[in-house]
């Protein structure tokens, strides 16, 4: 393919330091319920330093295996970020093109677990 001007794109990467980000802009349906990609309830991203600090609002996409084709870890989940609280905080799950979270906006990427808490309204509405 290549003496036809072609490039075959590199094999994907496995594991938990393999890109979970795609180079698109993955839009993420922050609107409302999804029945088939997630739950329509609002969570805080925190990152664990000292006490856990959120830094992020989005949804949790709940059943999901994948991010960007990526196998999602026991103790990791699919989240989508809809509101940005601290742009210079470090993701939990850092990728060769993500690492801060204020370069999550509008995508869906991985995230631990247990750094993944349930929100009420007045959370979104607060801010």
């Amino acid at each position: 393919m290549q003496s036809q001007g072609l490039a075959l794109s590199p094999e994907p990467e496995f594991g938990p330091s393999a890109t979970r980000v795609s180079r698109k802009e993955s839009c993420v349906d922050l609107s409302g319920n999804n029945p088939d990609t997630g739950d329509s309830n609002k969570y805080g991203l925190y990152i664990k330093e000292n006490l856990h600090r959120l830094v992020a609002l989005g949804r949790l996409y709940e059943g999901s295996t994948t991010v960007h084709n990526i196998p999602l870890l026991h103790d990791q989940v699919k989240v989508g970020v809809k509101e940005i609280r601290d742009a210079n905080a470090p993701i939990p799950i850092p990728t060769e093109e993500v690492k801060l979270v204020g370069q999550t906006l509008n995508t869906f990427l991985a995230w631990l677990t247990h750094l993944v808490k349930r929100l009420s309204e007045q959370v979104f509405q607060s801010h």
